[in-house]
């Protein structure tokens, strides 16, 4: 089904005022008008939808709590349904399996992953498992069919770790291998996405300033390296730290944001799923989410040291971004999620 992105809104999680907020987006220009903030209740981070769309996880990046919130569609306010605390400090991101019954959480202080079971008005309830798999988890990903979760780790874990997932029980259980190493000794893995044929999956080394691309293997649930570039132009030399990596849309380019540098790189994707870079386009201080609205025509990112996010505009033959204007969000942004509301 084709969305309407007429109903595309852009939700910002600002981890200093304790906030979320709800932006509509105009989807001739991608220009933002403010529609609700909500309190997060906690130092609002990683957000993730229900697959339902109604309602909304957080996590309370500097702290050691969970929130899940009713999403009104219509306002775009959220209303606290509960909120947890792990006793796990720095939950980093999480997502839910795609039937909405279990939520899963990576934690970069305390470390480890925890699976907490969700009620049928999509509260978090009963921890089901805690994994301790050390410091630095930084990412969850569970696959479409909810039988593979990947959680790579920053350095000094500096690996990525590979479980089976019991869509029934919640319980993960180590993969065949269970770890997968990166390129070398200096490379944390952060953040993983897979482009939209599934087979192939890019993971941003925040240590090593890389993307690695990997080959997936569905029926193993593994990973296996062919690639590993640099985020950076080669005439720079001041260092920096990747934070997040997306796959556009139509699977033509991919996009990582450099910390330091302060830009995002742009890859084209060949057939074979291997990147070439075509360009360094500048934003705002510190740069760590970013999202791509479903269309394909708008990318939004947050500078988090700036307070303030960027809209531009994806050229629709190159994949370049031209900076159309910035937003003044509030303090320290730490996620962008760009979605459609029923």
């Amino acid at each position: 089904m084709q969305t309407d992105k007429k109903r595309c809104v852009v939700f910002v999680s600002l981890t200093g005022d304790e906030q979320i907020k709800c932006y509509d987006m105009d989807p001739d220009s991608g220009a933002l008008q403010l529609r609700s903030t909500s309190n997060a209740h906690g130092p609002s981070g990683a957000l993730c939808l229900h697959p339902s769309g109604e309602i909304m996880y957080d996590g309370h990046v500097g702290s050691t709590t969970l929130a899940s919130f009713r999403l009104d569609t219509s306002s775009g306010e959220l209303t606290l349904i509960n909120k947890v605390d792990t006793g796990v400090d720095i939950p980093a991101h999480l997502t839910t399996d795609r039937n909405g019954r279990f939520l899963l959480t990576a934690y970069y202080g305390g470390g480890g992953v925890t699976v907490h079971r969700l009620g049928d008005d999509g509260a978090i309830g009963d921890l089901v498992q805690y994994v301790d798999t050390g410091e630095k988890a930084h990412a969850i990903l569970a696959m479409t069919e909810d039988r593979f979760v990947f959680v790579p780790h920053v350095c000094p874990n500096n690996r990525t770790f590979q479980f089976r997932f019991d869509s029934e029980s919640g319980q993960l259980t180590p993969n065949d291998p269970a770890e997968l190493a990166p390129p070398d000794d200096e490379t944390g893995p952060r953040h993983i996405c897979f482009r939209p044929e599934g087979d192939v999956a890019y993971i941003v080394n925040e240590q090593g300033n890389t993307v690695t691309a990997h080959r997936y293997h569905p029926e193993k649930g593994t990973l296996e390296i062919f690639q590993n570039i640099s985020t950076l132009p080669p005439d720079y030399t001041e260092g920096g730290a990747t934070a997040h990596v997306e796959v556009h849309p139509n699977g033509k380019w991919a996009y990582a944001s450099n910390r330091g540098h302060d830009s995002i790189v742009g890859f084209n994707v060949a057939v074979d799923g291997s990147l070439s870079t075509f360009g360094h386009f500048p934003i705002s201080e510190s740069p760590r989410s970013f999202n791509i609205d479903p269309t394909g025509t708008y990318l939004y990112g947050a500078g988090e040291a700036a307070d303030t996010m960027t809209c531009y505009r994806v050229d629709g033959a190159t994949g370049e971004l031209q900076p159309l204007q910035d937003y003044a969000v509030g303090s320290q942004p730490f996620w962008v999620m760009v979605t459609p509301l029923d």
